[in-house]
């Protein structure tokens, strides 16, 4: 269907699984019950009558919306988007995500840039990303190698963050504990949020704000 360049690819499903893989060179192609329209670099894939696999070019732009189907994206992609109230959302590399769900745990592998995820309840795990923009009501958050500005949030889930190098920290949650992690040697200004006015130490390269009603807060350099 394509020469192997990379497309914008539209799912609209409902509870069906949706399988993708991004493939070097590879061609556009759907295996499963659905319909598939293209117009120019754009294809659009709606009328999902069952699990369905769809192969793309690697760097693809991907957008995904479903109501409770498993949504599993393997390989390199560009700009991924998905919006699903329930099921899991797995996305192996990207050059940026953005996830929205209300029960779904979301697995992210790599990003290069930014990874936006907003959850209700579901677990939330990113492997690496650069800034990292993350918030669920009571799952749990977790980011392991972050290279950039962290805004993190929950009501009464646990945060857990590790940067790879020096970055503005905002975490906060009423009742969930809070790790943040920072890189040896990081000189990082604690601060107590907007109304702080206190001097940040010598030598500071970053601002960490980390705050939780009754959870404990712990913030260390590796």
């Amino acid at each position: 269907m394509t020469d192997g360049a990379a497309l914008m690819v539209r799912i609209a499903g409902d509870t069906h699984r949706i399988e993708m893989r991004a493939v070097e060179g590879g061609e556009f192609d759907i295996r499963g019950d659905a319909r598939a329209r293209r117009s120019g670099g754009v294809v659009t894939v709606d009328e999902v009558r069952s699990r369905i696999r769809v192969t793309v070019p690697v760097g693809s732009d991907v957008v995904v919306g479903t109501v409770s189907g498993r949504v599993a994206l393997s390989g390199r992609f560009g700009h991924v988007a998905v919006v699903s109230e329930s099921g899991r959302v797995e996305v192996e590399r990207a050059e940026s995500v953005d996830v929205r769900t209300e029960t779904s745990r979301v697995e992210v592998g790599e990003v290069a840039g930014v990874c936006r995820i907003r959850s209700t309840s579901g677990r939330v795990e990113v492997v690496s990303c650069g800034a990292a923009d993350v918030a669920s009501t009571t799952g749990r958050v977790e980011l392991r190698q972050v290279d950039g500005v962290v805004d993190a949030h929950s009501v009464s889930g646990r945060i857990e963050l590790s940067l790879e190098r020096p970055h503005d920290v905002r975490a906060e949650t009423l009742t969930g504990r809070i790790e943040v992690s920072l890189p040896p040697g990081t000189v990082a200004f604690r601060s107590d949020g907007p109304t702080d006015q206190r001097l940040p130490p010598p030598g500071a390269v970053c601002t960490v704000t980390a705050r939780s009603e009754t959870g404990k807060v712990v913030v260390a350099t590796r």
